[in-house]
């Protein structure tokens, strides 16, 4: 983020603070009907019309810097592997074979040199080329040139690394995510390193699990002896480009900027931001570290949510940096995502089997989470 965006932001903030009010979202409140979150049909529209139409967030680049380095997919619904070949492109491929389809790369191998399947022992080199056959004569006339691995466009671009589902898709990350891409450019995403990624199922509708992240109106409740010490009157600033959202959270200690000159204010020392990447990934700046959420839907009432916690080498040096870093991917990841945003997310989920609302009543500091639920509405139609 620009220094002088981070100054206007902040300006922004404290106006908030003494108004105790959020940022003006919809400024009107709004119901969703909650078959949104229990209709097979609509998980179908949504695979077809996004999750097989938008470029995706893979992982972090810190995992494909050299070559034979690969992120390997989360979801059997788009098998993909991303790798870096030996000329340090990189490739992003259907995970599977082009003889029989057998999985290529199971996630135990350490790196790549190759891909070699382990039914027939077809051979693939890294940027997708078809090497060698096993008993070629069993297939005569075989042309190598049209049974590579199916390629998929991938961008690396803001320390993050896309995929998208369709072969012959462009993607245009500039465009696509405009100023957000900015913002993980200036605040140098690219030079973090992962600590430690969790993948767990959890029993919720995918978009139901996004949301408990698109408000403050639950943190001093829910988040009672956790968050909400560190966001007393806490306020939201917003803003959105297309489907993406960012919102920025004044965090207790933002008064103390107000003695500084504001041209060495760092945003981060006194609040958190979080970005809606559309369409599954949620990432959170903190001061000294970022998590990158992504959910996968399994079912109307499944998801699988993934957590990959990074951080800045330099400030977690040593044993007592490692100690730091198990303390901050407890608290965030077991305590406040896991046993309480997804706790209730589970439960609501599980209430609406029993009939007592046909809609989810948001109001008026809950509406980003309309402006999120349009944006999926939209591309629907």
């Amino acid at each position: 983020m620009k220094q002088q965006d981070q100054i206007d932001v902040m300006r922004r903030l404290f106006a908030l603070r003494e108004q105790d009010r959020n940022e003006e979202m919809l400024g009107k409140v709004v119901r969703v009907p909650v078959e949104n979150y229990t209709s097979p049909e609509i998980l179908d529209r949504e695979m077809a019309k996004i999750f097989r139409t938008h470029p995706i967030v893979a992982g972090h680049v810190s995992s494909v810097r050299e070559p034979g380095s690969y992120l390997l997919s989360d979801w059997n619904k788009i098998p993909y592997v991303v790798v870096r070949d030996k000329q340090g492109k990189l490739r992003g491929f259907l995970n599977q074979c082009r003889h029989r389809g057998a999985r290529l790369v199971s996630g135990d191998e350490k790196q790549l040199k190759a891909f070699v399947c382990p039914f027939h022992n077809w051979v693939y080199d890294l940027d997708g080329s078809l090497r060698s056959v096993t008993r070629e004569y069993n297939f005569p006339d075989l042309d190598r040139g049209e049974y590579g691995l199916k390629e998929l466009p991938v961008v690396e671009a803001g320390g993050l690394v896309w995929i998208h589902p369709a072969a012959d898709a462009e993607v245009d990350l500039e465009s696509y995510l405009g100023p957000m891409l900015d913002d993980l450019v200036d605040f140098e995403v690219d030079k973090l390193v992962r600590y430690r990624k969790s993948k767990v199922v959890k029993e919720a509708n995918w978009k139901l699990l996004i949301k408990t992240y698109l408000e403050g109106y639950h943190v001093p409740y829910l988040h009672r002896t956790t968050l909400s010490k560190m966001f007393r009157k806490g306020v939201l600033s917003h803003s959105e480009h297309g489907p993406h959202i960012r919102m920025i959270a004044a965090r207790s200690n933002i008064e103390e900027a107000a003695e500084i000159d504001p041209e060495s204010w760092r945003i981060l020392n006194y609040a958190s931001v979080y970005y809606v990447l559309f369409p599954n990934t949620f990432f959170i700046m903190h001061p000294d570290y970022v998590s990158i959420n992504i959910f996968y839907p399994e079912g109307p009432d499944r998801t699988i949510w993934t957590h990959e916690m990074l951080y800045r080498e330099p400030d977690f040096e040593g044993e007592r940096g490692q100690e730091g870093l198990a303390k901050r991917f407890e608290f965030t990841n077991d305590a406040v995502f896991d046993q309480e945003d997804f706790a209730v997310a589970e439960n609501v989920q599980e209430g609406l089997l029993y009939g007592a609302n046909e809609f989810h009543t948001l109001g008026l500091e809950e509406g980003l989470l309309a402006m999120f639920q349009g944006s999926v509405d939209d591309r629907l139609i």
